[in-house]
């Protein structure tokens, strides 16, 4: 088995950088000193105005310590609002944010549809986002790059959303950010996101069905990073290196397993559900 490769989401310390005890810089240092990957996963929270000069040096920082970048993760700048002047808005950070995405050489760049969670797509929507995305497909292209939502906000938690839009868009650049969860019944729906499946993000409560989801993944040719996402915002350095360390002894198991096969339960999975009795 080819091992994927895996990156840490800067959203995992958005805690420490809320208390103003992380930044970017500290960030890139973080996960190549402490953690060894060599994947970033760049939160735009985390990222400074974006002026160009300050995106270069993100790079000169990223190139120092050899880290490439797997995703830009982007917030905000939806394709629908319900604000005709603000869709207009996010539309011109949008293109912003796809040309810092350049500058950092990322590999792929999430936007969200927008709209809230369980609210209704209407045709408008639905219209306004499928020409947007194929605009951001263009030009992502030419770039080398794939753009896409992921299912954890608004519109994108609906499934039926995910496979409209995709299917509308119809472009090789267009692709999908697996968030592990976060579907009404994941393990079925998944099947249908794993074609255009680009990036992922392994949040902690994902665990005891990960070795499964990583499994269908690798079988269906997924050559993207495995990336870590973090979400209690409490004890964020060590959080993150208990979930790293699972993810990597869950890649170990699925390396001796036969990928065709579905997966058993994980090591940790048996350590942690063992009865007390059993202990020696």
């Amino acid at each position: 088995m080819k091992q994927p490769p895996i990156a840490i989401a800067s959203y995992s310390f958005h805690g420490m950088h809320r208390q103003g005890t992380m930044d970017l810089f500290q960030y890139l240092e973080v996960i190549r000193s402490r953690y060894q990957v060599d994947q970033a996963d760049i939160w735009s929270g985390f990222l400074p105005p974006l002026d160009t000069d300050d995106v270069r040096k993100i790079r000169r920082e990223m190139d120092r310590r050899g880290l490439a970048l797997a995703n830009l993760c982007v917030d905000g700048p939806t394709p629908w609002a319900v604000d005709p002047d603000q869709r207009q808005e996010n539309h011109r950070k949008m293109l912003r944010y796809i040309e810092v995405a350049e500058l950092l050489g990322a590999r792929t760049i999430r936007i969200d549809f927008g709209g809230q969670t369980g609210d209704l797509m209407t045709d408008e929507a639905f219209e306004l986002i499928v020409k947007r995305y194929r605009t951001y497909c263009g030009i992502c292209h030419e770039l080398g790059m794939t753009i896409g939502p992921e299912n954890h906000f608004g519109f994108d938690r609906d499934p039926d959303n995910l496979s409209k839009v995709r299917d509308a868009v119809d472009h090789p650049a267009y692709g999908h950010l697996l968030h592990f969860g976060n579907l009404p019944d994941f393990m079925h729906q998944m099947d249908e996101l794993l074609p255009t499946v680009m990036h992922t993000h392994v949040a902690a409560d994902s665990l005891p069905e990960a070795k499964e989801i990583i499994r269908r993944l690798l079988a269906s040719g997924y050559e993207g990073a495995l990336s870590i996402e973090h979400h209690t915002a409490d004890l964020e350095l060590e959080r993150v290196e208990w979930q790293l360390a699972t993810l990597r002894a869950i890649l170990a198991e699925l390396n001796q397993d036969d990928l065709s096969q579905p997966a058993g339960p994980d090591y940790m999975q048996t350590v942690y559900r063992r009865p007390q009795e059993d202990k020696r």
